[in-house]
C-alpha cells in the first residue's frame, strides 16, 4: 500500500463508502479520490488565462485548485467529502489564496457560479459527465479539462462549439455531449481519419439507447 492509500479515505475501516457513495448518488468509482500525476495538472495550469475563473469539479486533494489560484482570477473548488475539505483548510492556514473559495458541497446538486469561464473535471470513473456538461454549458462556460471521456490524458474542450446531432455527423472518431467516445463508419466510407480528427457530437446511440436525448 502506498503512502497516499494509507490515508486514503476509501481504505478507512470506519467509513462505509457504499452508505456515502449512495446519499450522494456517486456510481462505482466515483466515490474514490486518488490523487494524478503533476503532468495531469501541468496540463490544465499551463493553459489558464490571467481573467479566467476556474471551477474545480471533485477538488479532491485541491492541488490543482491551489496551483491555478495564482494564474486565474478566481478558483471555485468543489469537494463533496467534509475530511478532505478539512485537512486541506488546515494546511493553508492562513495562506489559503484569497481568490480561492472552498466549497464542501455535492457538485450535482450545488448550483455552478455564473462568471464561471473554465471547468476542470479530473475524474476517470464519472459516470455523471452530461449533467456536469450542461451545467456549464448553462451558464456560459467556454472550456472544460477533462479526462472523464477518453479515460487516459486530459483533453481541453471547446464548449462554445456547435456540436453536430450524432446522424448528422461525419465518419470518424466522436466525442458526445454525455461523455461517451467511439467511432462512427458508414457504409460507404472506410476511411479512418487521422489521429486527433474528434468530431463533438450530441445525441449518440448512447443516449439514444437510455432515452437521454440533449437539446443543447
Amino acid at each position: 500500500m502506498t503512502n497516499w492509500e494509507k490515508d486514503a479515505i476509501q481504505f478507512r475501516e470506519d467509513l462505509d463508502l457504499g452508505v456515502f457513495s449512495r446519499r450522494h448518488d456517486l456510481q462505482d468509482w466515483e466515490a474514490w479520490f486518488a490523487p494524478y500525476d503533476d503532468a495531469i495538472y501541468k496540463f490544465v495550469v499551463e493553459r489558464l488565462h490571467p481573467d479566467d475563473v476556474l471551477l474545480d469539479i471533485g477538488a479532491g486533494d485541491f492541488r490543482l485548485a491551489a496551483a491555478a489560484a495564482p494564474r486565474v482570477k478566481r478558483v471555485y473548488a468543489i469537494e463533496v467529502f467534509p475530511e478532505l475539505v478539512a485537512t486541506f483548510l488546515q494546511q493553508a492556514g492562513t495562506e489559503l489564496p484569497r481568490n480561492l473559495q472552498v466549497i464542501c458541497a455535492n457538485a450535482l446538486d450545488f448550483p455552478f457560479p455564473a462568471d464561471v469561464t473554465v471547468g476542470v473535471l479530473l475524474m476517470r470513473h464519472c459516470q455523471h459527465f452530461a449533467t456536469y456538461y450542461q451545467k456549464l454549458t448553462s451558464i456560459g462556460a467556454q472550456r472544460l479539462f477533462t479526462n472523464a471521456r477518453w479515460h487516459m490524458d486530459s483533453e481541453e474542450i471547446d464548449l462554445t462549439l456547435k456540436r453536430f446531432d450524432f446522424d448528422k455527423a461525419p465518419d470518424g472518431w466522436y466525442a458526445c455531449a454525455c461523455g461517451t467516445v467511439g467511432y462512427k463508419e458508414s457504409s460507404t466510407d472506410n476511411n479512418i481519419p487521422a489521429a486527433g480528427a474528434i468530431h463533438e457530437v450530441k445525441n449518440c446511440p448512447h443516449c439514444l439507447a437510455t432515452k437521454e436525448i440533449h437539446k443543447w
